[in-house]
């Protein structure tokens, strides 16, 4: 229903696009991401220069994220030369785009980016990554009816404006609970659930594990990373200076892939201390149930 302001973000930049020298169309990107200070504060040409990459590329079939993975790929700097050297030849944006180009034309631009999402973070990412095995390691076995396909090929077949009409998202469905949910509710801006990243990896008390995946010994042999950019990160915060989004990041790519590579490929999978070891003692069970 175009919950995420990546779906704002692209119709805002072709709506900009169609007059690109405009001082005033930029001014609708303030009112997204409102958890980030920097934007209220932003002017035209900050605006212009943060979200004006490949801007007047409305026709490609990827438009709506052009944007995010240019901006996200600012991590590879972390990466080492031969890793550099290995990848250099390599446009994962242009050979995804090839991809999908005959599956999504024609399309209009909020279902090709819903599409996009739901294909590439939702299922790839989100949901099994944040959502199953977050839950599965905690014994948590949830049901969510919003999921079921029924519901989601429904809502792909809503007009577009219906799920979002201007930058009013989930329209209709807000439309529908108008008198069930209270107006402070559906009026307010979406706020993401964050992990404090930086502050939970990067102090002195944190765990041996991490301490040990991102040490000079680890990254240099491990040979992904550049081990003085690695530090250099670390270092801005501990300093808590300006830490921007690709920080965290860089900082949770980094530290995933040193922990996969130590797992599976090095295959140091550490024994559990008696100390790590859940105990169970106590077994509680009802003396007057029947068992069929």
């Amino acid at each position: 229903m175009g919950g995420y302001n990546i779906f704002k973000e692209a119709i805002i930049r072709e709506f900009w696009a169609k007059e690109p020298t405009s001082k005033y169309r930029p001014l609708l990107l303030k009112k997204l991401y409102p958890y980030l200070s920097q934007m209220g504060n932003s002017n035209d040409m900050a605006l212009r220069m943060f979200f004006g990459y490949k801007l007047t590329e409305t026709t490609s079939p990827v438009y709506s994220h052009l944007l995010r993975w240019h901006n996200t790929a600012r991590i590879k700097n972390f990466f080492s030369t031969n890793i550099k050297n290995e990848i250099k030849d390599y446009n994962p944006v242009e050979e995804y785009s090839e991809k999908v180009e005959d599956t999504l034309r024609g399309v209009d631009l909020l279902s090709r980016a819903q599409w996009i999402e739901a294909n590439v973070f939702t299922m790839s990412y989100l949901l099994p990554s944040q959502g199953e095995r977050m839950a599965a390691a905690n014994s948590v076995e949830g049901r969510f009816p919003f999921l079921d396909h029924r519901v989601i090929e429904m809502c792909m077949r809503l007009r577009p404006e219906f799920r979002m009409n201007g930058l009013k998202e989930k329209y209709l469905l807000k439309e529908m609970a108008e008198n069930i949910v209270p107006k402070e509710i559906t009026a307010r801006q979406k706020q993401p659930y964050r992990a404090p990243i930086a502050t939970s990896f990067s102090v002195e008390n944190r765990p041996d594990y991490i301490k040990e995946m991102l040490s000079k010994e680890k990254i240099i042999s491990m040979g992904y990373f550049e081990y003085e950019k690695v530090k250099m990160l670390l270092e801005k915060m501990k300093m808590k200076h300006q830490i921007t989004e690709i920080d965290n990041m860089a900082l949770t790519a980094i530290l995933s892939t040193q922990i996969l590579h130590s797992c599976f490929v090095e295959k140091s999978i550490p024994v559990l201390r008696d100390s790590e070891l859940i105990k169970l003692d106590n077994i509680v069970f009802d003396k007057n149930y029947k068992y069929a």
